[in-house]
This record gives C-alpha cells, sequence and structure tokens, in this order.
C-alpha cells in the first residue's frame, strides 16, 4: 500500500509555511472567542450566549478550534523529529512547551489563590505542583485552568512518537500503519463502551494527528493513492468524534443545541485548509506579521481563558460590552506577545539545551553500563532538522 522509503528520500523541508502559522492563530483565535462569547459563564452578568445573542450563533462553533490544533499538531510534530534522536526531541518538546506554561500555571494560582477565588471551584493550592507537570490529569488532579486539558492530549501523541524514536520506527510505512491502527483502535474501544481506555490513548482524538501526519509525509515525500485514502480515513473518523463532541459540549457547557453534522462538516473543512495551506502553490506564502501572530497561538490559548474571564466579570458592571471584549482581546494579544519574547524564546532556548545536553550525558554514562537498553536514545532519526519550521 505505502513505501517503505525513508522520508528523506525527497524533497527537503526548507522554507516556513507561512499560512500553516495563519492557521495556527486563527485556531487559537476562534477558541478564545468561544470561551469569551459562548460558553456558558456569567461573567458578563448573564449567560455568554444570552450577553452574545448573535455572535454566539457563529462564536459556538469555536471549538472547532482545538480539533485543528490537533490536525497541525499532527502535521508539525512529524516535521519536527527531523534531524533527531529521541534526546533532541524530548529537549525540543521541554524547551517548547513547558516555559510559558509554568509561567501560565504559576499566574493561574496567583488568580485562583490569591486575586479571584471564587475561580476555585473545588480546586486547593496541593493542585498547583501537579499542575506545573503537563500530566495532572494522569494523576487524577484537576487542571488549575480549563484550557490544559489539550495539552494532556497533546502529551500522549508524543509520548508516542518518541516511543517510535526509540525502536527507529519513523518510517513512512509506520507512520502509515499507526495513522490506521491507533484510530480504529479509539473507534473500537468507543463502540465497546471502553470509554476509559479509549481516554487514555487519546483515541477520540487520534484521527486528528493521524491526518496531520499524514498529510506531511505527502507534502515530504509526494501523493499517492494509499496516502489520500488515509487522509480521507482519518478525515472521516475525525468528523464523526468531533461532531459528537462538538454537539455534545455545547449542550453541556453552554445549554446551546447545535447538531453533530455540523461540527463533522468543520471537521472535513479543517482538512481541507490544512492541506490547502500546505500542498498548493500558497505553501510559499510569506509574511514576517504570520510569523509574529503564529508565535502568539501557545501562550494566547494558556492565559485566555481564566484571565480573561476575570477582566469580563471584574469590568462588565462598568463597560460597554462591545468595548470591554475587544480590550479582553487586546490585552490577551500583548501578554501573548510578552510571554513569547521575553519568556518563549530567551528561556525555551536554554531549557533546550540544557536538557539535551543533560540527556546526552545520562546516556553517555548509561552506555558504560554492562547492560543499558539507553543506548537506543541516541541513535540517528532519519529526517533532517528543520527547526525553526515548528515555532
Amino acid at each position: 500500500m505505502v513505501s517503505t522509503t525513508q522520508t528523506q528520500e525527497t524533497k527537503k523541508t526548507g522554507a516556513r509555511l507561512g499560512l500553516l502559522d495563519g492557521l495556527r492563530i486563527s485556531a487559537a483565535l476562534i477558541v478564545v472567542l468561544y470561551h469569551y462569547t459562548a460558553w456558558g459563564h456569567s461573567h458578563w452578568g448573564l449567560k455568554a450566549p444570552d450577553a452574545w445573542p448573535i455572535l454566539s450563533q457563529f462564536s459556538r462553533y469555536g471549538l472547532i478550534g482545538v480539533q485543528l490544533f490537533f490536525l497541525i499538531s499532527g502535521f508539525v510534530i512529524l516535521m519536527s523529529v527531523q534531524g533527531k534522536n529521541l534526546i533532541h526531541f524530548i529537549g525540543s518538546r521541554l524547551g517548547r512547551l513547558y516555559p510559558a506554561y509554568w509561567l501560565a500555571v504559576i499566574a493561574a494560582a496567583v488568580l485562583t489563590f490569591k486575586i479571584w477565588p471564587d475561580a476555585q471551584d473545588g480546586r486547593s493550592r496541593e493542585d498547583i505542583v501537579p499542575n506545573l507537570t503537563m500530566v495532572q490529569q494522569g494523576m487524577g488532579v484537576r487542571d488549575l485552568d480549563g484550557v490544559y486539558w489539550t495539552l494532556w492530549v497533546e502529551f500522549r501523541f508524543y509520548v508516542l512518537l518518541a516511543l517510535l524514536l526509540v525502536v527507529g520506527l519513523v518510517k513512512i510505512k509506520n507512520i502509515m500503519w499507526l495513522s490506521f491502527i491507533w484510530p480504529t483502535l479509539g473507534i473500537l474501544l468507543h463502540v465497546a463502551g471502553m470509554d476509559k481506555a479509549q481516554e487514555w490513548i487519546a483515541g477520540q482524538y487520534a484521527a486528528q494527528f493521524a491526518a496531520g501526519m499524514v498529510l506531511f509525509l505527502i507534502y515530504q515525500n509526494g501523493h499517492t493513492i494509499g496516502r489520500w485514502a488515509m487522509v480521507a480515513f482519518n478525515t472521516v473518523v475525525s468528523a464523526y468524534f468531533t461532531g459528537l463532541k462538538g454537539s455534545f459540549d455545547n449542550d453541556y457547557l453552554s445549554g446551546i443545541t447545535v447538531p453533530a453534522w455540523h461540527f463533522s462538516l468543520l471537521a472535513f473543512l479543517c482538512v481541507a485548509l490544512l492541506a490547502v495551506c500546505t500542498l498548493t502553490p500558497l505553501k510559499n506564502v510569506q509574511a514576517r506579521w504570520l510569523v509574529v501572530a503564529g508565535s502568539l497561538t501557545y501562550p494566547l490559548y494558556l492565559f485566555h481563558q481564566i484571565w480573561g474571564w476575570w477582566i469580563i466579570h471584574s469590568l462588565s458592571d462598568t463597560m460597554n460590552k462591545y468595548v470591554l471584549l475587544a480590550l479582553t482581546f487586546a490585552i490577551m494579544l500583548l501578554v501573548a506577545y510578552l510571554v513569547a519574547r521575553f519568556i518563549e524564546k530567551p528561556v525555551g532556548l536554554w531549557l533546550r539545551n540544557e536538557s539535551i545536553k543533560s540527556l546526552t550525558a545520562l546516556s553517555a554514562w548509561a552506555q558504560r553500563l554492562p547492560v543499558s537498553g539507553l543506548g537506543s536514545a541516541t541513535r540517528k532519526s532519519k529526517y533532517r532538522q528543520s527547526w525553526h519550521q515548528i515555532r
């Protein structure tokens, strides 16, 4: 069905995909708009959908932004393993994810336990340290900010790719098999009613990651019927689960009835958008503002919810709602820029380099032991590096 050739045998991934940055920031912005104007909170003085009866008819679809995040991650993270062994992959992920995340957790803790006790909602100070790990959900600990749930989903995807790096299976054939087996297992567990097992393997979101990975294989290695068939399969699976989640979440979180097929259709649109931005001449679009905008995506996502709600809650009685919405967006974008500029870039680079250095030293020590399985950690990936692309 597919070639077993390594992905390095075809074209190089050199230029930055400018519209990919545009997709990322767009996904973040529609999630922010959803949380501010369609999620079922009452920080406007009444339920957000009631405060924004017209806008919420559109922003209620903002949860699709998270599904788009997962789709893009499948593409970008597979790209990010180019030229990396396990140690470099771990180092790059630590440097990319944790500096802004740690700051967000600390900021959320200060807001929740010092400034705005109403946000505690049963949380305790004992939740702070587990939240710093990013795997608190796996420990049964609540997120200090609700948006962190997506990071736990992403984390399991990273672990899966790390395991493939360890055993040297980051090859086209194996990625294709993974892109079939993982979503299929998610479907089987769903049909069997084994929701806990499905949650642990992130089966509900596997198809988004898989579709993104296969689109990267097409971008890097060219079109084949098998690859496009795999994209189609995962798009259908993604549409099914996205429809279920979108409809349920709108009803449960916002009290809004949205047919599942609306979100299923949007899932198809997300795959089409990623394909257009990466597999057509539009992939050559370059603009400095897209790079800057893309860099705001992660910190904007991390900080927008609880802090944005606090701003809205504090000022909704004294400020016009349109002005307040614009002000909240502006403040959150400014915070995102400051975090990207002064935390992510310098601290992330330092953490990446120090992590790689420490893990390399540990691996060298382990290889001197009589029996050790850690030597595979330094096995070279067959991908070429394109570090700037994942920023």
